[in-house]
């Protein structure tokens, strides 16, 4: 015979409406998800794709692979991603489940899993039109058995899904037998994630399941449960779940731009310096321009910017270079500066390579915000305060700084070029 309550006829139903009534609200605020994000990222957002995507996470011998054969029944169409993960679709699930190799104990064996997550959300963010190659939705499975789930559990969760910070999360506790311990399992997970504020606001649901018919002796048996539970709630998610997803990628994509384009700037600091420690007096802050026209138009490439030298936006940032505002600017904190003690040429370096940095980073802020759709191109009196607001506060509240520490550094040595660009980027921060 089945076990099951007599109570409990109609226990779908009554499970059903007890995850609707838990379940945390879907996040239907457009600004929030859309802040950070390209323009062209967020028209992708309702680009139509085939079927988002549910990865499936958990310890070897949980059951991931039971449950997702159980759900799609014989219909499952499965392919090979590596060989550490596997894609199944079917007709009947209206997402797709990506089932991966299950966390062992062992370091190497942990590392494995969370690399190929990793990689399969690299390859997903490759390609702009990527969006059927995203992770929408995590099932974070747990056996309901074992009665463990520690901190280190947790941790290395959120190792592996790491890149989705925003997408929405559903602990399944597998193999829940017991009617008694359900309860328990999902207070003990609720405690669990509740440690973590930020994982404990994207976690969604707990749902205890049964994934197939488990037989106690010939006369005993649990029957499957929690099952459309778990299909409620994943549907009712989904939708939170692509656009998280598009959130996180346009955060992970624009960190990137905003690391190579530091990056470019300490470069172009360096030979802004290199040209300050030579011979030429520096007074002609043109000496500079050059420089400061190949690092705008780096700049401007790696936010997506067509680059136009008489534009009147780019314009507005060559201006405000050594030969305008800024350099004024360096210029007039050095005569307020008592008793500089530093040689005239590395004086010339340390005023070069500062006014190109301060420069750069006022590029990154204005371009910034025009990738993200916080402002305008076409808005160039903003673009002008823009830059002599960020590009000046920083000549004038990092020049004597930077002086200061290249004193009392070089009283032991003398400083190289890649020293003297050390400092000034580390007081540019």
């Amino acid at each position: 015979m089945d076990i099951q309550n007599k109570n409990t006829v109609n226990q779908s139903q009554t499970n059903i409406n007890s995850v609707n009534q838990n379940m945390k609200p879907v996040n239907q605020n457009p600004n929030s998800v859309n802040q950070g994000m390209n323009p062209v990222y967020q028209n992708m957002m309702y680009a139509p794709v085939t079927k988002p995507n549910v990865v499936v996470i958990g310890n070897s011998g949980v059951g991931k692979t039971t449950l997702i054969r159980t759900l799609l029944a014989d219909s499952e169409f499965q392919t090979e991603i590596t060989k550490e993960l596997r894609l199944y679709d079917g007709p009947n699930l209206q997402f797709r489940l990506i089932d991966t190799i299950g966390f062992e104990y062992g370091y190497l064996n942990q590392v494995k899993a969370i690399n190929a997550i990793k990689k399969w959300t690299k390859e997903s963010v490759k390609n702009n039109n990527g969006l059927d190659r995203q992770i929408n939705m995590i099932w974070y499975c747990i056996d309901g058995t074992s009665k463990r789930f520690a901190k280190r559990n947790v941790d290395m969760f959120l190792k592996a899904t790491s890149f989705w910070k925003s997408v929405p999360i559903i602990v399944v506790i597998t193999k829940s037998y017991s009617k008694l311990e359900r309860d328990e399992n999902v207070r003990m997970v609720q405690e669990a994630f509740q440690k973590n504020s930020k994982t404990n606001l994207n976690l969604k649901a707990i749902i205890p399941v049964v994934a197939s018919t488990y037989r106690i002796d010939q006369s005993v048996s649990i029957i499957p449960y929690g099952l459309d539970e778990l299909l409620m709630a994943t549907n009712f998610y989904l939708p939170e779940g692509r656009l998280a997803s598009m959130q996180d990628v346009g955060r992970y994509r624009l960190a990137q731009k905003r690391m190579m384009s530091h990056s470019l700037v300490g470069a172009s600091t360096l030979a802004a310096a290199t040209i300050g420690l030579s011979p030429i007096p520096f007074s002609d802050g043109a000496l500079l321009t050059p420089l400061e026209i190949g690092e705008i138009k780096s700049l401007a490439k790696m936010y997506d910017m067509q680059f136009d030298e008489k534009s009147s936006l780019f314009q507005s940032m060559i201006e405000a270079g050594a030969a305008g505002v800024v350099g004024k600017t360096a210029l007039g904190v050095l005569n307020t500066i008592p008793g500089i003690n530093i040689a005239a040429e590395v004086l010339n370096a340390i005023v070069a390579g500062t006014i190109v940095a301060a420069l750069g980073e006022g590029c990154i802020y204005v371009f910034e915000q025009i990738y993200t759709g916080a402002k305008s191109a076409s808005d160039v009196e903003w673009v002008k305060k823009s830059m002599e607001s960020e590009a000046v506060k920083k000549v004038m509240s990092r020049l004597q700084p930077i002086i200061g520490e290249l004193q009392s550094r070089g009283l032991n040595h003398k400083l190289t070029t890649k020293e003297i660009v050390a400092i000034i980027l580390k007081n540019m921060k």
